[in-house]
C-alpha cells in the first residue's frame, strides 16, 4: 500500500509540476522574455504527453489513468500556449494542425474519463498521430 501511495503522489507531482510549468511558462515568457518557440514547447511539452498517450496499454490502476489524464490535459495547455505563439500560429495549416491536435487529446481525455482503454487506442492512434505526423512532415524539415 505505501508503494502505490508514494508512486500515486509522485505521478500527481508530476502531473501538477508540469501543468504548472505550463502556465508558468506561458505567463512569464509572453509578459517579460517574449515567448517560446513552437520547437521548445513541442520538445519539452508535447512530444513527452503525447508519448504517454501512445505507449498506453494494459491499463490497471486509478494511478495509471490519472497520469493518462494529466497526460491529455497537458496536451491541450500546450495546445492553447501555441495558439499565442505570434510565429507559426499565423500559418493556417499550421493552425488547423494544433486544432486537430487540441480536438485529439480532448477525445483522449474523454475515453479517460471513461477508463475504455480502446477508445484512448483510437483517440491516440487514429485522431492524435494524424496531425502529429503530418505537421511534421510538412514543417520539420523546414
Amino acid at each position: 500500500m505505501f508503494q502505490l501511495r508514494k508512486k500515486f503522489t509522485a505521478n500527481r507531482l508530476r502531473g501538477v509540476l508540469m501543468f504548472g510549468t505550463v502556465l508558468l511558462i506561458s505567463s512569464s515568457y509572453s509578459q517579460n522574455e517574449g515567448q517560446l518557440t513552437v520547437d521548445q514547447i513541442m520538445k519539452a511539452i508535447i512530444a513527452p504527453m503525447t508519448s504517454t498517450i501512445w505507449g498506453a496499454y494494459d491499463i490497471q490502476t486509478d494511478v495509471q489513468w490519472k497520469e493518462l489524464e494529466n497526460a491529455a490535459i497537458t496536451v491541450i495547455a500546450a495546445g492553447n500556449l501555441l495558439d499565442t505563439n505570434e510565429g507559426d500560429a499565423a500559418n493556417a495549416d499550421w493552425q488547423e494542425y494544433n486544432q486537430q491536435m487540441i480536438a485529439a487529446a480532448r477525445s483522449a481525455l474523454k475515453a479517460i474519463g471513461k477508463q475504455d482503454e480502446e477508445a484512448l487506442f483510437n483517440a491516440g492512434n487514429d485522431q492524435l498521430y494524424p496531425p502529429c505526423e503530418g505537421c511534421h512532415q510538412k514543417y520539420m524539415s523546414q
